[in-house]
């Protein structure tokens, strides 16, 4: 213990300083362990101090019981220095009455405010706590900070909270789907891509991340068929590698005169079906070559393509006629005259045609006399009839032949 005056060490059981004189007082250093001590140590000097008093006053005064000389002086001086250390002892049991006083005030005012500051850090804690657990943007800040740490199911957590703040917010919803793919649940992260491009037919990062979903899987047709609500010409864009292109025919449907050779195209790497009696393509034959289609044909032409994916595009459908036409009429030289002299009369047909004829007058059929080689000039007034007749029995005009021929007499 030291003087609360001056500093000095006060010896033990003193209750006045040695170098100042000044009553002894407790210092901010003391503490409970001190106070038990000194309390202890009052306790001894007291007990001390009274046992001393009780063995000085053993002799009494004879007669009147008071004492007398020496001994009466002795015990008056007992008597004074049992009194004066009562006192002391009185005075340092309420020293130190006081100083406990104090220190236990001390005490109380600390734990009260520990208390106090304990009490103010939980409600700061939780008033954090509050605010984080309701806000959106912490919410999202946490979840991406575990996905970079590739705790994909705290990521999970904190995206589903931030959706119950703010259950329409787009970028929630596609990194909770991102999430979903990351840890291996497709089904899920389809499902919620899916449900992202319904409600949200402009966003390309949805149609993107769920075509890519489908093709993992290999899921070609779901791939077909989301196309088909693909909102804007950016949107259908992302299809484009998935989608097979329809076959082109190289020629325009309708009818025509002559032998058609109809060409069919489509994407490199796509394979091309068709058929032509309207039945199904997707059961006819493997296109080859162009289709020909003859003299007197009408034929519908249906043909589709499948890509690389095994996708079947939109089918191209064309009718083709090519009609029968007459042919020409046949060439004849000599065409007519009058002659004197013997003549042979040459015929040209056209090509593919027989010719026939007759010298009657009457018109050529396929029973009349064919032509094969130069017919001889009849004498006299004569008409040639001839006619050409096609592959398909299609007739010519006819042409008709006026030969006068005289011999000379």
């Amino acid at each position: 213990m030291k003087c609360a005056n001056c500093g000095a060490e006060l010896k033990v059981g003193c209750i006045y300083c040695s170098v100042c004189g000044k009553e002894a007082q407790i210092v901010s250093d003391y503490n409970l362990l001190e106070d038990d001590f000194l309390r202890n140590m009052l306790q001894e000097r007291e007990d001390k101090i009274r046992k001393e008093a009780a063995q000085t006053a053993l002799p009494r005064k004879k007669q009147g019981g008071q004492p007398t000389g020496a001994k009466g002086q002795a015990g008056r001086t007992s008597r004074q220095n049992g009194q004066a250390g009562k006192t002391a002892s009185q005075k340092a049991d309420g020293q130190a009455g006081r100083q406990k006083r104090r220190v236990k005030k001390r005490l109380v005012f600390a734990v009260a405010a520990m208390v106090l500051l304990v009490v103010l850090i939980a409600a700061i804690v939780l008033m954090v706590n509050h605010s984080r657990a309701n806000s959106f943007d912490y919410q999202m800040g946490q979840a991406n900070i575990s996905l970079e740490d590739k705790n994909y199911r705290a990521a999970e957590n904190y995206v589903t909270r931030a959706l119950e703040l703010k259950e329409d917010d787009l970028q929630a919803k596609l990194l909770l789907a991102d999430i979903y793919a990351l840890r291996g649940e497709e089904r899920k992260a389809i499902e919620l891509f899916g449900k992202v491009c319904k409600e949200h037919p402009d966003c390309q990062e949805a149609y993107q991340k769920l075509i890519s979903l489908y093709a993992k899987q290999k899921d070609y047709e779901a791939i077909l068929k989301l196309s088909e609500g693909a909102a804007d010409e950016d949107i259908f864009g992302l299809f484009t590698e998935y989608l097979p292109v329809d076959p082109v025919f190289g020629m325009e449907e309708g009818v025509y005169t002559q032998e058609l050779s109809v060409p069919i195209s489509a994407e490199e790497g796509s394979r091309v079906y068709y058929t032509l009696d309207g039945t199904d393509p997707r059961q006819g034959r493997e296109y080859q070559g162009p289709i020909i289609i003859g003299q007197g044909e009408t034929v519908e032409i249906r043909a589709i393509a499948k890509n690389r994916y095994e996708l079947y595009g939109n089918e191209a459908k064309g009718t083709f006629t090519v009609e029968l036409c007459k042919p020409g009429k046949p060439w004849a030289s000599p065409g007519g005259g009058s002659f004197s002299q013997p003549q042979e009369i040459v015929v040209k047909a056209p090509e593919g045609c027989r010719v026939y004829y007759t010298w009657d007058g009457t018109t050529p059929t396929e029973q009349s006399a064919q032509y094969t080689q130069p017919i001889a000039m009849p004498e006299g007034n004569n008409i040639l009839t001839l006619i050409a007749v096609d592959k398909h029995g299609m007739r010519s005009d006819v042409l008709k032949c006026n030969y006068i021929y005289m011999p000379p007499m």
